[in-house]
């Protein structure tokens, strides 16, 4: 008997399985054993479905996170009282696109049912958030600060020296969150060149965005400041050592926050906020303190967004030839030729283009 044949005649038969493989969603472990006969009850991975909740006996109070503690225990006001809740370990089962469940911020849903045990059932939908991006290939976001109203841009005069450059990048970072930025130059009282100072802020003062110079020193800005941070809720960003926590103390000296000095060597500081809070101000409104601030960047799916938020073009974008116009080589491009025409001054579009090349 050739090779062949004896070979596909000894071939052992086996009966194919032809049913479907379906997925088997299983609900909340902790009432299994009520519910196992009512097949409607299932809980997917998905994020979006993480505040369909099917337990029993709940009672349900909104309250706001004010500040992260480790091991999914958060700070909790509920009606103007802090209370310690845990994170419903439903939720953690859920997969979602941010390294962490929920962010100082955040609007919950927690169940006072056991007065002992508080747990948080729910994350009630964000109306903003600041974000950054964790490094590698997925680039996963991380949440900083939820519902919060205005980005504080703080750059220093001097000590360290001011970088137009790392402006232009927090507003691109500020408007494509839809978030409202305001710009405050700190330590002006180091100012020895008034012209130098104009020439550097009337571009974006030109562009209507809000710019405070101010001094702990000497008290310049200060009460302008405060007026813009009252009765809302405010996040400070910008680089370590532009006197961040400074200006916070001055407008807050209760709150007594540590602060860093600033290298001689490198002209950096230290950021010495070590975990994420929401601190109510006295005058009404929230500062969110919070770690991770110094290295906000972009994702590098926004540089298609770019040209539409860069400082002021803004306003030219719509009216360039092309809708996917990069304001490099094209024809038509209204944001060159405001360039051209002065309206744009050639640092800010040297800027745009590094910032454009860096995604």
């Amino acid at each position: 008997m050739p090779w062949r044949e004896m070979k596909q005649k000894d071939k052992k038969k086996t009966k194919r399985w032809t049913g479907k493989i379906k997925n088997v969603h299983l609900p909340d472990i902790e009432i299994l054993d009520e519910i196992k006969e009512k097949a409607e009850f299932k809980a997917s991975r998905i994020s979006t479905k993480a505040n369909q909740s099917y337990k029993e006996g709940l009672k349900l109070v909104q309250g706001r996170i004010m500040e992260i503690k480790s091991n999914y225990r958060y700070i909790v006001e509920i009606n103007g009282e802090l209370v310690t809740a845990k994170m419903s370990g439903r939720l953690k089962q859920f997969l979602y696109q941010s390294h962490t469940i929920a962010a100082v911020g955040d609007f919950v849903a927690v169940d006072v049912a056991n007065n002992s045990d508080k747990r948080i059932e729910k994350i009630l939908p964000r109306r903003s958030a600041l974000i950054r991006y964790g490094k590698g290939s997925f680039q996963k976001e991380i949440i900083l600060a939820a519902n919060i109203d205005q980005v504080i841009i703080t750059s220093s005069w001097r000590k360290p020296r001011f970088k137009a450059g790392l402006i232009d990048r927090y507003l691109c970072i500020v408007a494509i969150q839809n978030l409202k930025p305001i710009i405050v130059i700190n330590k002006i009282d180091l100012l020895e060149d008034e012209q130098e100072l104009k020439e550097q802020t009337a571009y974006y003062e030109a562009m209507g965005y809000p710019l405070i110079c101010t001094s702990v020193v000497n008290g310049t800005g200060m009460q302008e400041l405060k007026e813009l941070l009252k009765n809302k809720d405010s996040v400070f960003t910008g680089h370590s050592g532009t006197g961040k926590t400074s200006l916070i103390n001055y407008l807050e000296p209760s709150l007594n926050l540590p602060t860093a000095e600033v290298s001689d060597r490198n002209e950096k500081g230290k950021h010495t906020t070590s975990q994420s809070i929401l601190i109510p101000w006295s005058f009404g409104g929230h500062l969110l303190d919070t770690p991770g601030i110094k290295t906000i960047t972009l994702h590098r799916e926004d540089k298609e967004h770019i040209p539409k938020v860069f400082p002021g073009f803004e306003r030219l974008y719509s009216k360039c030839k092309f809708s996917d116009c990069r304001h490099i080589n094209e024809d038509g491009c209204a944001v060159l030729e405001a360039m051209e025409e002065g309206i744009i001054p050639y640092e800010r579009y040297d800027s745009y283009q590094y910032l454009y090349a860096s995604l």
